[in-house]
């Protein structure tokens, strides 16, 4: 099955045998918007034996005629056994499906850090199954990268690339967004200078989140903090234009 994301018209795939009968949402990995699937209906299963109550013909007398069973034909399965194994295979295909969503929800990060060490640190706090991460060594990558994979979380360092003064040309890039794009993008910067989680300094940068060097290999519980807050503080906004948190 095949549906668009109706906010930024990206193709979702879907596995047919996968789908349940009742419509379900998903996030898109785009836009992060909340798409609502409608699968298609699905012909009703049968029981065994049903297609032999299917073939029954009426006799000329108006009784029920039913074809004999033929000899050495195997036995019929209990209806109720039947009923059991298929609701068994609904569930296994069920859990099967979630575990496909949550891999497309995965938050993707874009690293833009000067420090090497300080990358793999913070890279090896962050759980795989739930976040992809894209590392750039230069501006112009990086920007190649967030044009490419659509990345929503830029973590930037002021001195990265200073070679092209990458640091202000990421910024640049993150000023020129549409309001409705920046709010899906979240910026964190990494800097000595600034503290781990002051909201003053984050505004007067233009981001989202600080982080000092040192709490890096917290990254995965202080951003999801500031997720949290993020989302709360527009919540009355998104509620408002049906908007899907971030």
């Amino acid at each position: 099955m095949i549906a668009n994301c109706p906010q930024c018209a990206m193709t979702l795939s879907f596995d047919d045998q996968r789908l349940p009968s009742e419509p379900f949402n998903v996030v898109c990995p785009r836009c992060r918007q909340s798409v609502t699937i409608m699968p298609p209906p699905k012909d009703d299963p049968l029981l065994p034996g049903a297609e032999a109550t299917a073939t029954t013909t009426a006799a000329p007398s108006g009784r029920a005629a039913t074809t004999a069973p033929q000899a050495g034909a195997p036995a019929q399965a209990d209806p109720m056994s039947a009923l059991a194994e298929m609701i068994l295979a609904g569930l296994k295909q069920s859990q099967k499906q979630d575990v496909d969503i949550t891999k497309w929800q995965r938050r993707r990060i874009l690293l833009c850090l000067d420090d090497k060490e300080a990358r793999e640190r913070l890279r090896s706090s962050l759980d795989l199954a739930r976040y992809e991460i894209f590392s750039a060594d230069s501006a112009p990558e990086a920007l190649e990268i967030l044009h490419e994979s659509r990345t929503e979380v830029i973590v930037l360092s002021p001195s990265f690339d200073g070679e092209h003064q990458g640091g202000t040309t990421m910024m640049q890039y993150v000023n020129s967004l549409t309001l409705q794009a920046r709010r899906r993008t979240y910026v964190v910067l990494v800097s000595a200078q600034l503290r781990t989680l002051d909201t003053y300094l984050a505004f007067a940068n233009g981001v989202n989140l600080t982080v000092h060097p040192e709490d890096v290999a917290s990254f995965q519980s202080l951003f999801e903090r500031s997720v949290r807050d993020f989302n709360e503080l527009y919540r009355p906004l998104n509620q408002a234009t049906s908007t899907a948190p971030f």
